[in-house]
């Protein structure tokens, strides 16, 4: 299976109660160039990179975070997230060319132990 730009997952634990702390991990495709670089046949590789995200919760944004392009190819966030709330997760990312990736996941309580 090949990965296009824009896809993403966001990882959360099957089994959720509410007041849990939970690890919330989100991976996307992208290549993250630098704009330093250079193809096999010498030509500059423009810059292509996410520079921001943004994570809410129940429709309130919850976190925002500003990247360079010096974060690596296919970023990997990692955060602990209290939840107080059956409601939609949802992580959005977007690119210095207009590009805008988007995924969620929807936090319930109860689930597998």
């Amino acid at each position: 299976m090949r990965l296009e730009i824009g896809d993403a997952r966001i990882l959360v634990p099957t089994a959720v109660n509410r007041g849990d702390a939970i690890d919330v991990r989100a991976l996307i495709s992208h290549p993250m160039h630098t704009g330093l670089f250079r193809d096999p046949d010498g030509h500059p590789i423009p810059a292509h990179f996410i520079n921001d995200v943004t994570v809410s919760y129940g429709g309130e944004q919850i976190a925002h975070f500003e990247w360079t392009s010096g974060i690596s190819r296919d970023p990997y966030v990692q955060f602990a997230l209290k939840a107080d709330k059956e409601a939609p997760l949802k992580i959005t990312w977007k690119d210095n060319r207009g590009g805008a990736y988007e995924q969620a996941v929807d936090i319930k309580f109860g689930g597998a132990p």
